[in-house]
């Protein structure tokens, strides 16, 4: 009576291809009992001395990975393998719509993150209007680089209707993890300051409540938001992933 939900980590060489499909088949099995399985590239960090000589996927490799998921969903009653959004990302697929992802089952697992972000956005968005009461200001957003094309897409929607809201976004690269670590989640405090010392950042720098820890007090390299905004000389206002959160605090309404 238990609902399972799965989650295939592919390493490349090692369960992609003909050993994706097998996993998938064998996992089609449980259905409907498990009703759904995410597949997400492993992540491969700038320490791995001593393991296993893992490579990341290429971005032609990646794309391929969806087309070889979508085929195999093809051949089921619905859609029951999800890849994750870093395999469009990186492969430069268009993200599906906010339908194909039903009820966000791998939602945790990095699988419509930020279709589901960029709808609750524009669900709310669409219920400004251009004449609004909206004070000019100039404010920051600082991401990881997954995320960036996407929160830079959005901003750029805030700035072309209210041209007295200016915007500055930048991408941090994340030298604490390094690799193929490019999740905002995993931004530190050391990275964020890295990334935009010296760096225009208005009155307020937004940031992802998701790079603090749980309990909200230090980022993961142990800086707390009070020294990153002392640092900065800026202050810091922190958003939780949600789209229209984001939006509100952009657009600030009157």
């Amino acid at each position: 009576g238990i609902t399972l939900r799965g989650q295939i980590v592919l390493c490349r060489g090692i369960n992609d291809g003909a050993e994706l499909d097998r996993t998938m088949r064998d996992l089609s099995a449980y259905y409907p009992q498990m009703d759904s399985v995410s597949i997400v590239p492993a992540g491969l960090t700038g320490h791995r001395d001593g393991l296993y000589p893992l490579e990341p996927f290429t971005a032609d490799e990646c794309a391929a990975v969806i087309k070889q998921v979508e085929a195999f969903n093809a051949s089921l009653p619905e859609r029951m393998f999800f890849a994750s959004d870093e395999f469009y990302v990186k492969s430069g697929t268009p993200l599906p719509d906010d339908e194909y992802y039903g009820d966000y089952t791998q939602i945790e697992n990095g699988v419509g993150m930020l279709t589901s972000f960029e709808s609750e956005f524009d669900s709310l968005f669409r219920t400004y209007d251009a004449d609004d009461k909206i004070a000019p200001r100039e404010i920051s957003v600082a991401t990881g680089e997954a995320a960036y094309r996407m929160i830079d897409s959005l901003c750029k929607k805030v700035t072309a209707k209210f041209p007295q809201i200016k915007i500055l976004v930048y991408p941090v690269k994340n030298l604490f993890f390094g690799g193929e670590v490019t999740v905002t989640g995993l931004l530190t405090g050391r990275d964020i300051l890295a990334a935009l010392k010296d760096k225009p950042l208005g009155e307020t720098l937004y940031l992802s409540r998701t790079t603090l820890r749980a309990e909200g007090d230090l980022f993961l390299c142990g800086m707390t938001p009070d020294v990153l905004s002392q640092s900065l000389g800026v202050k810091i206002c922190f958003v939780d992933n949600d789209g229209a959160e984001m939006c509100e605090k952009l657009v600030n309404r009157q």
